[in-house]
């Protein structure tokens, strides 16, 4: 009995060709079959084959990996260091500091009954805007804190019944008689009037 030396087949001594995969048979019958063998080796090759397949696609991916992280590391943005810049913004800053510290030179201070009001017309300009302090009545008799204190009034156009308070006031081109005020004053106007009062009953 003969064997295919390609698939192992048996095959009779008289047949020239094996019946299986049609390659020329073995006419040796102490010959062994070797399909297995030449089945391993060629899964052997294929195996080979495979991780060598396997290792170029490795390799090929790690160099295209180092490749981009070059390229994008070589694409990062400096920062900037311009120091025209820097000098540009600068300015910029300090002005709106001096803008809000300094009032335009085409902003004039709004001009209210008191400001037009000078210090010759009257003893406290300020009295109908601010709380006087110790050091604005130090230095007034008591004569001059009653006028001082009726000033107050005087503003709003208070008709005085004393003659001595009537005639000072008339005198004052500001002074201007409203029957209709009826003493209401601003709580400013309220504590400075209970200061001033205060202040004479200690005189």
């Amino acid at each position: 009995m003969n064997y295919c030396t390609n698939c192992g087949q048996k095959i009779n001594e008289s047949s020239r060709f094996c019946t299986k995969c049609g390659s020329k048979e073995v006419k040796d019958n102490n010959l062994s079959p070797t399909p297995k063998t030449r089945m391993e080796k060629k899964k052997s090759r294929s195996k080979t084959r495979l991780m060598a397949g396997v290792g170029s696609i490795m390799a090929l991916l790690l160099v295209s990996g180092v490749t981009y992280s070059m390229v994008k590391g070589s694409h990062k943005p400096k920062p900037n260091t311009n120091v025209a810049a820097t000098k540009t913004i600068t300015p910029a800053k300090n002005k709106d500091v001096e803008n809000k510290s300094k009032p335009s030179q085409n902003q004039q201070p709004k001009k209210d009954e008191s400001s037009t009001l000078s210090s010759k017309d009257t003893i406290l300009p300020a009295s109908d805007k601010r709380v006087m302090q110790e050091e604005d009545l130090a230095t007034l008799t008591k004569g001059q804190l009653r006028l001082a204190r009726n000033e107050i009034y005087a503003r709003h156009g208070y008709i005085f019944k004393s003659e001595d308070l009537q005639k000072y006031f008339a005198n004052k081109s500001w002074y201007h008689p409203n029957p209709s005020f009826d003493g209401s004053l601003t709580e400013v106007e309220k504590q400075n009037v209970a200061i001033i009062k205060s202040r004479e009953n200690h005189l």
